[in-house]
């Protein structure tokens, strides 16, 4: 990926969670995972501290607390108006420990063997190599720090789970969780990074969708498509994108139920020791 579309790819990330940042703090189903990730594998008093894709703050603050006075954590996020709530937060608090930065999670500027703790919560999807920013995440932890961070199944969310078969058949890629796809993707990745130790937590969870709005379901250009650049259906040409769309629907009429549609969004709660 050349410059331009590196910039482009950032623009459409930070467009999207810029919009968020206003009534991010809202979503208790954010809030809930972001914590419960911490509470698998919390840090200890005194811990150093890097949360990437920080959002609001939610982690930030909370490990914070954790880590006490003598602690220190420090909160990176490619949207400036997240960091923006983030810190007004921080100004409202009192904690001294804490430092919000603009930053790509995917090329951070911190010395090797600093932290104690590395957390990404709800962030991990948007990473474009995998592997290479694993490798880079290692490193900056100390010998015998810990990195835990959120995952979803390919399998997760059915309009993607189902574009993904159609599109792949016809030989486009559609990456999004697909590095962490199953668990034992994800265990291979992270040996790959050189971790020593994997802790992977599996919480199943799902809904029904109803059926009409499953029929009404479809991939766009317009959709956010984190992970990925150029989105998956820019280079499809259109009779194939017409033939996708058939096979696409075909799938989800043999899909629905009584009840409608299931949407699996069942999370991966991963903990890597160096």
């Amino acid at each position: 990926m050349n410059i331009e579309e590196l910039q482009a790819y950032h623009k459409h990330i930070t467009d999207t969670y810029d919009q968020r940042s206003g009534n991010h703090d809202n979503s208790q189903w954010h809030r809930e995972t972001a914590l419960k990730l911490i509470d698998g594998i919390p840090p200890g008093s005194g811990n150093s501290i890097l949360d990437i894709g920080t959002g609001t703050g939610t982690i930030a603050f909370h490990v914070a607390s954790l880590a006490g006075p003598d602690g220190k954590v420090t909160g990176v996020d490619l949207s400036r108006g997240m960091l923006c709530e983030a810190n007004k937060k921080l100004a409202d608090s009192e904690f001294n420990n804490i430092e919000f930065v603009l930053a790509d999670a995917e090329q951070l500027a911190f010395a090797n063997n600093v932290f104690d703790r590395i957390y990404c919560a709800s962030a991990f999807f948007c990473i474009l190599d995998p592997l290479s920013t694993l490798r880079q995440w290692h490193g900056l932890l100390k010998p015998g720090g810990i990195l835990g961070f959120h995952a979803q199944p390919e399998t997760s969310y059915y309009w993607i789970r189902e574009a993904r078969k159609v599109f792949t058949r016809h030989g486009y890629p559609y990456l999004i969780n697909n590095a962490t796809g199953s668990i034992e993707k994800s265990e291979q990745l992270l040996a790959e990074s050189g971790f020593n130790k994997v802790d992977i937590r599996v919480e199943e969870s799902g809904y029904y969708m109803p059926a009409e709005q499953a029929r009404d379901s479809w991939i766009d250009e317009s959709d956010f498509f984190p992970g990925q650049y150029p989105h998956p259906v820019t280079n499809v040409p259109p009779e194939i994108m017409m033939q996708c769309k058939q096979q696409y629907e075909s799938n989800i009429e043999k899909l629905i139920t009584e009840k409608g549609i299931w949407n699996d969004i069942s999370m991966y709660y991963i903990y890597a020791y160096k």
